[in-house]
């Protein structure tokens, strides 16, 4: 248990794009609860209905059409509290370890890409299959297939991963997801008001995502892209410096330039004692590593 605590206010110390998603998703929550008592009241709870609906996609075509944004928004949305929970818990361990493999843009690009995926799907199946379309529209919201493509990213991009499960019991992250994976697709011909085409949905994204990361294509690059054109990074080519020095100088200072071979094997050097470091925080917390180590992990 006391691991477990120290990895957690580690995790919150260092910060991170998954804490930022979190923290947007929980703002959200409070302020539809507060709307909502105001509305009960007040005013008939009738001040719900504007933020929600601006917020939540509907399966209507033509509210989509008005709301194109809704296909985003909605993966910030939830109503009930367990439901936020669940998938705020997902967040915050599996994106905390899958942004330490891949960054901070890597994780709000399958957040956003994995829950508009998802949603997609879910929108398809509701107009495609005879099951759904007797049934009325209704609204699509969480983030669960957002977690979902996060949780697949990361069982693919590192099958071995393993948990501690009560912080005591071993057990590999590729079963526990897999298992989770595998329940939803079983489930998709229920009509119990879950969005299960969208939690499949956004699975696949994230398996797809790293399966061809990891044989050398990025799809998800192009995301990475935009959020550098709206943050304002934008790349800039570097200014030419000229340096004068002697000949000798130069012959001393030039390094040759490393071949392929060598800079994958410094990556997988580092990856590797990365990799024990976190395995060490998982067993003994992170005030159980010596000053080297601590040092080596911020750099990293």
């Amino acid at each position: 248990m006391a691991s477990i605590l120290d990895n957690i206010k580690y995790q919150l110390k260092q910060g991170g794009m998954y804490l930022t998603l979190l923290y947007i998703n929980i703002g959200v929550f409070l302020l539809l609860q507060i709307l909502t008592v105001i509305g009960e009241l007040v005013l008939n709870n009738q001040v719900l209905s504007i933020p929600y609906s601006l917020l939540a996609v509907n399966t209507d075509l033509t509210s989509i059409l008005y709301k194109p944004w809704t296909l985003i928004t909605n993966s910030f949305v939830h109503v009930s509290f367990f439901h936020l929970l669940s998938n705020m818990l997902y967040l915050f361990f599996l994106g905390g370890m899958l942004e330490q493999y891949l960054g901070k843009k890597k994780i709000l690009s399958l957040y956003l890409l994995g829950g508009l995926i998802g949603t997609v799907i879910q929108i398809t199946a509701k107009h495609a299959f005879p099951l759904f379309q007797a049934m009325p529209d209704y609204y699509i919201i969480g983030a669960s297939g957002a977690v979902f493509a996060i949780s697949v990213a990361l069982i693919t991009y590192n099958p071995k991963l393993e948990v501690m499960i009560f912080g005591v019991i071993p057990a590999k992250l590729i079963y526990i997801v897999g298992l989770l994976f595998v329940l939803e697709f079983l489930r998709l011909s229920e009509l119990d008001g879950v969005a299960h085409f969208a939690h499949v949905g956004g699975g696949v994204l994230g398996f797809l995502s790293m399966y061809y990361y990891k044989k050398g294509t990025d799809i998800l690059r192009w995301i990475d892209n935009l959020q550098g054109v709206f943050s304002g990074n934008r790349s800039k080519k570097p200014k030419m410096k000229v340096k004068y020095s002697s000949f000798r100088e130069s012959k001393k200072e030039e390094k040759p330039p490393r071949n392929d071979y060598d800079y994958n094997a410094s990556k997988a050097a580092q990856q590797e004692r990365l990799d024990k470091i976190l395995d060490k925080i998982k067993h003994k917390g992170y005030d159980g590593l010596t000053k080297e180590e601590k040092e080596f992990l911020n750099k990293f």
